[in-house]
């Protein structure tokens, strides 16, 4: 890293400060959420208990707890930690948390108009809290992420690998999801589009459920979405190379 210049506002202590700031601060809202669990019934959106942890099961929490990590440790990388440079100014690094909570993000908003995200209720104190902990992990940091982002830390380009790289998490969790969802007990799908019963019941309308026809399905639109990551990767990298050139 000493070889490699070191850009503003990353020598900024304001910003090393603005950056740890937030990240204690997502870490704060998450550990909030684990230790003030309750179960509310909702025939559509939480019709068993899966318990507290379960929150740990969605890839929105995965992909802010990387971001919040990534915050605190970047934070203390302006202060002048070489460690915390290696890891905080690594530009793949930076590329996978900002496609991975963009993404969560995207697809959190986007649910909204297809009724397929909860509505946020703000009735009781508790609602309240749950219903910004929703807009803080997916309307706040994912734009806050992209903006960081957009002011490269170091001279170092993204290399071509990088987008295919930050295809596997997704791939992975993704597979975890769906044989969870059949294996697991309560049969718990963090996500509707993991049940194989979702893509079925748009090509087959009111037909019984094949679930070999119902898996085949979900190949393709696995493909996709794995798809969608490495091309939101892809076109993140072009523009940071981009801007580390203008500069």
């Amino acid at each position: 890293m000493d070889e490699i210049k070191i850009n503003k506002p990353n020598k900024s202590r304001v910003f090393g400060a603005f950056l740890l700031i937030i990240g204690i601060f997502g870490v704060l809202v998450i550990m909030h959420r684990l230790s003030y669990y309750v179960y509310e019934y909702d025939p559509k959106w939480s019709p068993v208990d899966y318990g507290k942890l379960n929150v740990l099961s969605f890839f929105t929490i995965h992909s802010n707890i990387l971001a919040s990590v990534y915050l605190i440790i970047k934070g203390i990388a302006v202060f002048g930690s070489k460690r915390a440079q290696k890891i905080a100014f690594n530009p793949t690094f930076t590329l996978l948390v900002t496609t991975y909570i963009l993404l969560a993000g995207i697809v959190y908003t986007s649910g909204f108009p297809l009724k397929m995200s909860p509505p946020l209720t703000w009735d009781t104190p508790y609602n309240a809290m749950h219903s910004f902990t929703q807009i803080f992990h997916h309307m706040i940091m994912p734009p806050l992420m992209v903006i960081i982002f957009l002011f490269p830390a170091t001279d170092e380009k993204i290399g071509k690998k990088a987008p295919w790289i930050a295809g596997i998490y997704p791939l992975v969790y993704s597979l975890f999801s769906m044989a969870r969802g059949v294996l697991g007990r309560m049969h718990f799908y963090p996500y509707p589009f993991y049940r194989p019963e979702f893509f079925y019941n748009m090509v087959f309308k009111g037909k019984e459920l094949n679930l070999p026809v119902a898996y085949a399905l979900m190949v393709p639109a696995l493909a996709g979405g794995i798809g969608i990551f490495i091309g939101t990767a892809a076109i993140l990298r072009a523009i940071y190379n981009k801007r580390i050139k203008e500069n």
